[in-house]
């Protein structure tokens, strides 16, 4: 197994940058989600650091050695992508195998290793199937033996499970993690979908625009965003716009009826006299002391509830119930926990209030 190293990497096309890498490190036998919207430069990473895209500069590095003039053939990569990439004529058995021949590897180990590998992935009572015999779940399984079998130094994943269903999507996630662990071997998953990020990830690396917007356990990615793009892309998180002021040792945080007591040391770099309060659903808290809001319209999902309080004029934010959520039109009291502060120019975050009382 082999860490990986990017240092400088860029990928252009048609004079455009469509990938813009200053520095990332993955660990040898970490798994790394790759999260962001379409176009955010996911899939040209993997492409990338596989060889299949040309980059412009930079270091691409396996265990140290760089891999500029190596072959994609020869880096040691092993890739399983969205769209399902079988041979339909060729049994199951056929498939996984078939990396291992074009290596012209002895056909006693092709079928020992083949065999091997679907008792681990728990295939083996398909390998005498066709592709189009097999249900999604298990044709993604047998893309991840043929990966798996040539022991790859490094594993890429581009959106395996995009197209499964949602129950099928919750399962695989399982298999894959596991099956990541069991191998130890280093892997970048690329996904969108940010509930998949934070089960999967040893870390997730958030992209936009071809760049690292930031990097980090998936916890600390929801819990200190850098920055109000990730605030808002993992996990939910509603914004109010706010006006700061100066008081004492901290500063004072104003948006509707509410002002809180800000200590953070790092307002003193905002824009202007403006602050954007980013709100998570679990830290709008019903309080009969706290603050008086109208609430908008709501829906109830089974475990929790969710509905849309006014903090300031003209600014909805979701609140999370324990039960079936107030009423549309309805005023509660309800006091804020923890808060983000983000400069509304540049999107990054000034600092958090804890704990506040309304």
């Amino acid at each position: 197994m082999a860490a990986i190293s990017l240092e400088d990497v860029r990928v252009v096309r048609d004079g455009k940058v469509i990938l813009d890498i200053e520095h990332l490190d993955v660990s040898d036998g970490e798994l790394v989600v790759a999260l962001g919207p379409s176009g955010a430069g996911k899939s040209t990473l993997l492409r990338a650091i596989a060889g299949l895209d040309p980059v412009e500069g930079g270091k691409i590095r396996f265990g140290g050695v760089d891999m500029s003039d190596v072959a994609t053939e020869n880096r040691g990569v092993a890739m399983v992508f969205q769209d399902q990439a079988l041979y339909p004529f060729m049994n199951v058995r056929n498939n996984v195998a078939f990396p291992l021949k074009v290596r012209k590897t002895p056909i006693e180990e092709v079928r020992t290793r083949v065999e091997a590998e679907a008792r681990v992935l728990e295939i083996a009572h398909l390998l005498e199937r066709k592709p189009d015999a097999l249900g999604a779940g298990h044709q993604q399984l047998v893309q991840a033996a043929r990966a798996l079998v040539r022991v790859p130094d490094v594993f890429l994943m581009d959106e395996p499970l995009a197209r499964l269903d949602a129950h099928l999507r919750v399962q695989m996630r399982q298999e894959f993690r596991l099956l990541q662990q069991g191998y130890g071997v280093t892997t970048i998953f690329v996904t969108n979908d940010q509930q998949e990020a934070m089960v999967m990830a040893d870390r997730i690396v958030v992209l936009r625009d071809g760049a690292v917007r930031q990097i980090g356990a998936p916890l600390d990615l929801y819990g200190s965003p850098a920055n109000r793009f990730v605030a808002g892309f993992i996990g939910s998180m509603g914004f109010v716009p706010a006006r700061l002021s100066s008081g004492g040792a901290g500063f004072w945080v104003t948006m509707g009826d509410f002002r809180l007591r800000a200590w953070t040391p790092n307002l003193s770099t905002a824009s202007d006299e403006h602050v954007d309060v980013g709100v998570r659903p679990e830290d709008v808290v019903l309080d009969p002391m706290g603050v008086a809001v109208a609430v908008g319209k709501g829906y109830f999902m089974g475990s929790y509830g969710f509905a849309e309080v006014e903090l300031a004029p003209g600014h909805m934010v979701e609140m999370r119930t324990e039960a079936v959520p107030p009423p549309l039109g309805s005023v509660v009291n309800v006091r804020l926990r923890r808060l983000h502060l983000f400069d509304p120019r540049s999107g990054l975050v000034l600092g958090r209030i804890e704990d506040s009382a309304g």
